[in-house]
């Protein structure tokens, strides 16, 4: 399998940077940097792996990837939150990709505690019941109600490889021709939320299969993106937000 690239969109993530690079020294990466005022940038140049774009405005989750994604000169990329560490070695996910039409896939993300972070690493795609879930708040309240255990795929057996339809965009291997015939992220969802969910969804439309391999892990401390935008105040909806 061709060499991996590894994309990483920042927005004020001096405290988190460090341990995702540091966890991807044998990788080209390309930090995309959405125009942090605290120390990311600083952070980030201390790995000489490590290549920065540095926007002088906020331009979105969705356009830092196209932006990173652009530049990578491989096959296949690995996108990646600043909040997330890789803990073991990917090559049972690239194994993966040896079936051609195998366009996307993940591992299996810990949280801080190391225990793994149900609901969040692989979903179904939404519908228009799960959506009004998640609006009135039931799925928080009542977490394990059928809709919302169906989406977050907190039943079955997550330790077992197989085809899926929601890849976290946290940490999602992809094809670079995959993100050309897509058109790349659509930047139109701005700041964040749902440009993965987009992303999977027009993917298996196109005929490509999205794949979970939980051999391959990585820690994700989960939201930290989201904390620093101005005025937010919190994380309401997961995996749709990075």
């Amino acid at each position: 399998m061709s060499e991996v690239s590894v994309v990483v969109v920042t927005y004020n993530s001096e405290q988190v940077i460090g341990s995702c690079l540091e966890s991807c020294r044998e990788y080209a990466v390309i930090v995309v940097d959405n125009a942090s005022v605290d120390g990311t940038l600083s952070e980030v140049r201390r790995f000489r792996n490590a290549r920065v774009i540095a926007n002088t405005a906020n331009r979105g989750f969705a356009a830092g990837v196209n932006q990173g994604v652009r530049d990578c000169e491989t096959d296949f990329v690995l996108l990646l939150n600043p909040d997330v560490t890789l803990l073991t070695d990917i090559a049972a996910l690239t194994a993966q990709f040896d079936e051609e039409r195998v366009g996307a896939g993940t591992g299996q993300l810990l949280g801080e505690d190391g225990r793994l972070q149900k609901g969040f690493g692989i979903r179904g795609f939404p519908t228009p019941v799960t959506l009004g879930f998640e609006v009135l708040g039931l799925n928080r309240i009542l977490p394990w109600n059928p809709v919302n255990r169906r989406y977050r795929k907190i039943v079955g057996n997550l330790d077992a490889a197989g085809e899926v339809d929601q890849p976290a965009g946290a940490f999602l291997l992809f094809r670079k021709q995959l993100w050309e015939t897509l058109g790349g992220f659509d930047e139109s969802f701005y700041p964040v939320w749902f440009e993965d969910v987009d992303f999977c969804k027009r993917a298996k439309e196109a005929g490509y299969k999205l794949v979970y391999e939980p051999s391959v892990r990585a820690r994700h401390r989960g939201g930290h993106s989201v904390r620093a935008l101005p005025g937010s105040a919190g994380n309401s909806t997961g995996m749709l937000a990075f």
